[in-house]
């Protein structure tokens, strides 16, 4: 013999109490809730990989930026020096000796062996063009 939910009158005294006690809550709808945790979770996302890496962001891109190096081609004209070129296309934080050194080299001359008209090939860093 089974009691149907009908029949069973403590069945339904613990259900009634159950609505009571939940009527009180103002339990947010499942589609609601739902949607709510989403946009949290994506705002966390969001605002987590902004300040995640904000401070990163210049050493990320100088350090990218800093070994992506393009040739530039330079005329020489009466009275520049291989050190006013390398000065021009050298970060201000950076050694200018060494960017000599790297035309000489790229161009197989020696700093004081430039002449006017002459085309050297100059490393420039992406960023400073």
């Amino acid at each position: 013999m089974t009691i149907s939910y009908n029949e069973d009158p403590d069945v339904r005294a613990r259900v009634r109490r159950r609505r009571r006690k939940l009527a009180g809550t103002k339990k947010l709808p499942r589609r609601i809730h739902r949607t709510l945790v989403i946009a949290g979770i994506c705002l966390i996302m969001v605002f987590g990989g902004y300040f995640g890496t904000r401070g990163d962001v210049k050493t990320i891109y100088g350090a990218y930026a800093a070994e992506e190096t393009i040739y530039k081609h330079v005329t020489v004209y009466s009275g520049d020096t291989l050190w006013d070129i390398a000065s021009e296309y050298t970060e201000p934080s950076k050694d200018i000796r060494k960017q000599v050194k790297a035309i000489c080299d790229l161009n197989d001359v020696s700093p004081g062996k430039i002449y006017p008209g002459q085309v050297l090939l100059v490393p420039v860093p992406a960023h400073l063009i």
